[in-house]
């Protein structure tokens, strides 16, 4: 009995006894972490602007002054960079963000534990890119038999609930 449960633990993923939150709680959280970013965000994108714009370049006596739309281009990429190292941040040293704590979940491998930067970094880029493409990879989790999201899947990771501690009262 032993050797026929353990054929097919290796044919698919297992997970280990946890529950896989749901797709709504997910968005809560993020929704939560977008306000917190938005803030960081503003900051990221003044600093970018700022760089050698014609004002603080004649403060600084500077003959070069970068082109309008070079500054401006930079803005998307410094914002996604940011956006990246803060979720991967939280990700790699807590399992949580800000908005993971207050819902109650947090994210860990398959094999529950926790993340590494290089699958932190790798989980940003198909959720970015799942959510650019109308949020495919989100609605992946409604057709999941785990209810995982299409970059949890490519990332073998999982975002599972947490449960709430009780008080000794």
């Amino acid at each position: 009995m032993e050797s026929a449960v353990s054929a097919t633990t290796t044919q698919h993923p297992t997970y280990a006894p946890a529950r896989i939150a749901r797709l709504w709680r997910c968005l809560a959280a993020m929704f939560y972490d977008g306000l917190l970013l938005l803030a960081l965000n503003f900051l990221v994108a003044f600093s970018v602007i700022n760089i050698s714009t014609p004002g603080v370049a004649a403060q600084h006596q500077q003959l070069w002054v970068l082109p309008g739309w070079v500054r401006h281009g930079l803005i998307l990429p410094a914002v996604i960079i940011t956006t990246g190292l803060f979720y991967s941040y939280f990700w790699v040293r807590n399992q949580q963000t800000l908005g993971m704590q207050t819902w109650h979940i947090r994210i860990e491998s398959w094999n529950g534990e926790r993340l590494r930067w290089r699958q932190a970094m790798q989980r940003f880029i198909f959720a970015f890119t799942g959510f650019c493409l109308v949020g495919l990879g989100y609605w992946w989790s409604f057709i999941d038999r785990q209810g995982l999201s299409l970059h949890d899947r490519l990332s073998k990771t999982r975002i599972v609930l947490v449960p709430r501690e009780r008080s000794s009262r």
